[in-house]
């Protein structure tokens, strides 16, 4: 790809600031904020407009996409709780002991919410927040109830603008996040491609694995959003083109994971380099598409196939078995990439709007069966100390109150920024806690220095509103990228907010400094040593639950072949739950990794494990991908006796896993007979490339097992 001018970058990454969602969604808050306060302070008190901007900012946290109903209700709830809990700690407050009851207990019932999933988890954050503001603005008697008031006239305003903008807002967030999977999807190709022309491919597997993660979590985020809207209205609104976008992308994420790769075959040939180059231009074409630039089709995809069929290699006359098994592989490896250009010409052709996609995306029983619900049994099953965010709500409420406490005793000013750090940092892990304190400390140093800086130069107050106004946009664009950015950010509103009330700004830097060193040593050691959740523990269960969904995907596919079709539900929702229960498997295990003692007794042998695993299910996605192809060339009676082999083993690798002692694997010959028949059939070229596909995945399975039986390093077939 041609490297691009400085300008033509910043030009880009401008547009693509402008365009991000969560930006436009701190402008609309910000524009709130503005408005409600010049409006509300021309009749009645500046405390009173303040309060109005608070209900704006605690709504604003509760603003996810999605279906309109839901989206509006999750507001709604979070602005009910965020009234009441600042109500009850503002009554309570000129009774100490009392509020030393209630501020705990709310705030484990804050936390406790977000058990009922992603939406309830911002509502409980909203609510938290709340809780420590309340102490930021006292107040008595009837001056609580106007404080209430405001603040839910304010949520009230937040969530009329935005269903206002409802539609301009949610389309730019679908678009983000399908731009955001192509440039992971470019990213994944890239490093297959890598992968090819390296002579070991472990070096690669670290990056992949995480890429795949990425690639896990924004497909999930999708797939919510669409499962969670009705398909009349999303073929009326004309959607259709971004879900048959995202579920093309799928299929080349499929497609991409399924590329062949063998250590010892072909590696560094002229013909493999040959093709791991034209996945670098597949690459650079999704790039194209996803910044929508002018000339996104240059990368033409009959071209790249021209140069791909040229790679074929010519049968010999008198063929040795070294030469047979590079040109099979040649053989997989080509036909993987051409079937990747198919889908490329059909998301460019999307891309541009060119390609019709006016039916209904998803079958209605997808919509039915995969819509987000919400499981209120979950606040019974979790309420038990062996629960992770029961053990979380606990810590939470404890270090809070001892926040509250450490202030008043210190005579801190402002301490309910203690307070708020630690909401802001303590997770339910020590591994993310330990990562909040210290990314919230940096930024919150870096932040000073530049609101010092600032403060040295003028004391406009022009100037401090100029530039909190500015800072709260970004936080919202960083605070799932990159947090120590979003703490700056945070850092500079809160100290030009308080600059303009304060006499003297740099007292409120320091004192915001001392609070959150303080809140983030209390958060840090609060996750190491109070009621901690290592999550090593869950290690078993999580490999498990990723080899029983691979197992599952292995079965989807042999379904989907005897029943003679190409696509199906369970084979799509089989296929997510093996990619999703990997990532799991792969993020958490890159967690434990850093908890204390975790990484000596577990990095050598779960390294292998998931390494294998991701080669596992690669292979798995290339049989997938052969008999969805295929189907029509193969035996079905040999196919099912392989596939029942494969998920035998699969099986065996489970029954380790969990170390389930007392079962014993069925003796290897059982199928001797079929796969003997299968193998003699190896004149035809589909059923020479399933065969050899299952020798390798037996390979794998078998190396599998011994890593789990030994914990003991083994080669790479």
């Amino acid at each position: 790809m041609p490297k691009i001018p400085l300008f033509e970058q910043l030009g880009k990454r401008s547009t693509a600031l402008l365009k991000d969602h969560a930006f436009g969604r701190g402008i609309l808050m910000v524009l709130a904020i503005v408005v409600a306060i010049v409006v509300v302070s021309h009749f009645f008190p500046l405390s009173t407009a303040v309060s109005t901007a608070l209900g704006i900012f605690l709504v604003s946290i509760c603003d996810l996409p999605g279906n309109r109903a839901a989206h509006v209700a999750n507001q709604v709830v979070g602005l009910l709780l965020a009234v009441t809990n600042v109500v009850l700690i503002q009554f309570t407050l000129d009774i100490p002991y009392l509020n030393l009851l209630v501020l705990p207990a709310l705030a484990f019932a804050s936390a406790y919410l977000s058990v009922l999933g992603k939406r309830a988890s911002l509502v409980s954050f909203s609510g938290l927040l709340a809780l420590v503001l309340a102490y930021a603005f006292p107040q008595t008697g009837w001056q609580i109830l106007r404080t209430a008031l405001a603040i839910a006239a304010g949520g009230v305003w937040f969530i009329l603008l935005n269903l206002l903008f409802h539609p301009l807002r949610y389309r730019q967030y679908r678009i983000g996040l399908l731009n955001d999977l192509l440039r992971l999807t470019a990213n994944y190709l890239a490093l297959k491609g890598a992968q090819l022309r390296s002579d070991t491919t472990d070096e690669q597997w670290p990056p992949l694995i995480r890429v795949h993660n990425q690639i896990s979590e924004n497909r999930k985020e999708l797939a919510d959003y669409f499962y969670a809207t009705n398909p009349d209205s999303v073929a009326r609104r004309g959607e259709s083109h971004e879900g048959v976008l995202f579920i093309e992308l799928v299929e080349l994420i499929e497609l991409a994971a399924a590329v062949p790769l063998r250590r010892a075959v072909g590696r560094r040939s002229a013909a493999v380099l040959s093709v791991a180059d034209i996945l670098d231009e597949v690459k650079d074409a999704l790039i194209c598409v996803a910044d929508k630039s002018s000339n996104f089709r240059t990368a033409q995809p009959e071209q790249l196939r021209r140069r791909l069929l040229s790679l074929v290699p010519e049968a010999d006359e008198e063929p040795t078995d070294d030469r047979n098994e590079f040109h099979h592989y040649l053989g997989i490896l080509i036909a993987n990439i051409d079937r990747q250009l198919d889908k490329l010409e059909n998301i460019q052709a999307l891309g541009e709007r060119e390609m019709q996609a006016d039916a209904l995306v998803f079958e209605p029983d997808a919509y039915e069966r995969l819509r987000p619900k919400i499981n209120w049994r979950g606040l019974q099953d979790s309420f038990t100390t062996e629960d992770a965010v029961f053990r979380h709500s606990l810590r939470l409420a404890a270090v809070v109150t001892l926040g509250y406490l450490v202030g008043q005793v210190l005579g801190v000013q402002n301490a309910y920024w203690i307070m708020l750090t630690v909401v802001v940092i303590l997770r339910p892990s020590y591994v993310q806690s330990k990562d909040r304190s210290l990314e919230r400390t940096i930024g919150t140093l870096i932040g000073a220095a530049l609101a010092a800086s600032v403060v040295f130069l003028t004391d406009s107050y022009l100037v401090y509103g100029i530039i909190a106004a500015v800072a709260l946009p970004f936080m919202f664009v960083y605070l799932n990228k990159d947090y120590r950015i979003a703490a700056l950010f945070v850092t500079l509103n809160l100290v030009f907010v308080y600059a303009m009330l304060h006499p003297s700004a740099y007292t409120v830097i320091a004192y915001r400094i001392v609070d959150t060193v303080i809140g983030a040593v209390l958060a840090w050691l609060a996750s190491r040593f109070l009621w901690p959740a290592w999550e090593r523990g869950g290690i078993t269960a999580l490999l498990g639950s990723a080899l029983l969904n691979i197992r599952a995907y292995l079965q989807q596919e042999s379904a989907l072949f005897r029943a003679g079709k190409s696509d199906g539900l369970e084979y799509r929702l089989a296929r997510r739950e093996a990619f999703v229960s990997l990532g799991e498997l792969d993020a958490t295990y890159e967690r434990v990794l850093r908890e204390p003692g975790g990484g000596a007794r577990q990095s050598d042998r779960m390294s292998d494990i998931v390494t294998d695993l991701h080669r596992i299910l690669s292979v798995v996605a290339h049989i997938g991908t052969l008999l969805r192809y295929t189907a029509p060339s193969l035996d079905q009676g040999y196919v099912n006796t392989l596939i029942q082999e494969l998920t035998t083993e699969l099986t065996h690798c489970y029954r380790l896993a969990i170390n389930e002692s007392a079962y014993v694997a069925p003796p290897p010959e059982a199928h001797a007979d079929e796969l003997a028949q299968f193998r003699d059939a190896r004149q035809r070229e589909t059923h020479l490339t399933l065969v050899l596909e299952y020798e390798y995945l037996r390979q794998l399975t078998t190396r599998l097992q011994a890593h789990l039986q030994s914990g003991m390093s083994g080669a790479v077939p």
